[in-house]
């Protein structure tokens, strides 16, 4: 997992916490071209909820990550001016995070990816089944890519991501519990084998 936080200034623009703004970022001189003209800049809370509406495109790996940090990237309450120690408080709590193994003794798999802390996880989304309920497929989250195979590196085995991919991109993302998303699955073909 990769991020890159924008250095703090001391002094914060005092609009709306919700409302996104654009912001000029200088033009890249290693190959002489325009790769960025504008970023951005929303909560990570905007983002999601435009994905969830299908408004924007964000892809698995994407929402995934958007998903875990956003308990720890609020936006400040309404009445107040956010200050660069808000912004430094929440850098610490997702740092101090990121350091963690994950406390969930459920990980059957021989990764076994509870015992790896969220800084080193590796997670490269792999097709489990098409759930016959909604049809969107349910990604796993705990096997590192093929380059790392027998690394002993892995993922994020308690969670899966349900997606609909269409032509125009992925659709109706969203992260859901494995045993959760499993047990569903199970009622859904008992139902059906009942009927027969």
């Amino acid at each position: 997992m990769y991020l890159y936080m924008l250095p703090l200034s001391s002094s914060i623009s005092s609009s709306a916490p919700d409302q996104t703004t654009e912001t000029i970022i200088p033009t890249p001189t290693h190959d002489g071209g325009l790769e960025h003209t504008a970023a951005t800049f929303a909560p990570v809370s905007t983002w999601l909820s435009r994905a969830r509406k299908n408004d924007i495109i964000l892809f698995p790996p994407q929402f995934f990550l958007l998903n875990l940090i956003s308990p720890f990237l609020t936006s400040p309450s309404p009445r107040s001016t956010p200050s660069p120690d808000f912004y430094a408080s929440q850098r610490t709590a997702l740092l101090d995070f990121l350091q963690k193994i994950p406390t969930s003794k459920e990980d059957p798999s021989p990764l076994k990816t509870h015992l790896i802390p969220w800084s080193e996880k590796v997670i490269s989304p792999t097709v489990m089944f098409v759930r016959q309920s909604d049809k969107r497929y349910v990604l796993g989250l705990d096997k590192p890519g093929p380059e790392l195979r027998g690394s002993g590196r892995g993922g994020d085995w308690e969670r899966v991501v349900l997606v609909d991919f269409r032509k125009e991109g992925p659709r109706d993302v969203e992260v859901r519990g494995r045993n959760e998303v499993l047990r569903e699955e199970k009622e859904v073909k008992e139902k059906e084998e009942a009927k027969l």
